[in-house]
């Protein structure tokens, strides 16, 4: 069966420093399934070949010496690009065509939410308007990134706008952070370790400090911080 990935926010710093190179490294690893189309979708005016272009080159940067250019072009023919503001109802009506024009059978369809926390809902309701979170011809999931609301009254509405288009069991609510290895093996450090785990305790710790040591500058995401903030978007990790 046919797998396709909507990505919004097709633009932004989150596709192409972490979605795309994710997605590129399961490809040269044969784990993304034969039949699979990304489809990147932002306002930016690019053509299908000049987003491949500067998918190359930023994905060549942050994979380094796992780049390798035949493997790329190789996984490029699967990148499609389609320019719409997605806070456009008409606009998604557009890419529900192109969408049917490449689902040529019946397919699942992953829609990623890579964009600004403010443009979730708008997003979210377009998407139902547009038909594209039915699933009579397949399955559809959708993911939203961190922050889910600025706030618990904020996080309540998201949700129950999302609810309003899809089900609970479409909806995966993603923190990337998370899944990195070191944050996931702490429970079993603190716990299954017979060194620390008689004495990580109220007993003998006087204090916890956590430091996030970032190379990253806010770089291209000045827009986005100004929105939620450096304790929004990473202390809740």
């Amino acid at each position: 069966m046919a797998h396709t990935i909507v990505i919004f926010g097709a633009s932004g710093d989150l596709t192409s420093r972490k979605l795309i190179p994710a997605l590129y490294r399961l490809c040269q690893k044969s784990r993304l399934p034969a039949e699979t189309r990304i489809v990147g979708v932002a306002r930016s005016s690019f053509s299908t070949e000049q987003w491949r272009g500067q998918l190359g080159e930023s994905t060549a940067k942050f994979t380094g010496d796992d780049f390798d250019s035949a493997s790329w072009n190789k996984f490029a023919q699967r990148l499609h690009y389609h320019s719409a503001d997605a806070t456009v109802a008409a606009d998604l009506e557009g890419l529900a065509a192109q969408l049917d024009e490449l689902d040529t059978t019946e397919a699942v369809r992953l829609y990623y939410l890579a964009t600004s926390p403010t443009l979730y809902e708008p997003i979210i309701a377009n998407l139902g308007s547009a038909g594209l979170s039915d699933q009579n011809h397949g399955v559809r999931r959708i993911v939203v990134e961190k922050p889910f609301g600025i706030d618990r009254k904020t996080a309540h509405a998201l949700n129950d706008s999302t609810h309003r288009v899809f089900s609970e069991d479409q909806i995966y609510r993603i923190d990337h952070y998370l899944g990195k290895e070191t944050v996931q093996n702490l429970l079993v450090l603190r716990f299954a370790n017979s060194i620390f785990e008689p004495i990580w305790n109220r007993n003998y710790v006087d204090h916890v400090q956590i430091t996030v040591a970032e190379e990253v500058t806010v770089g291209r995401r000045g827009d986005y911080y100004d929105e939620a903030g450096v304790l929004r978007d990473m202390f809740q990790n």
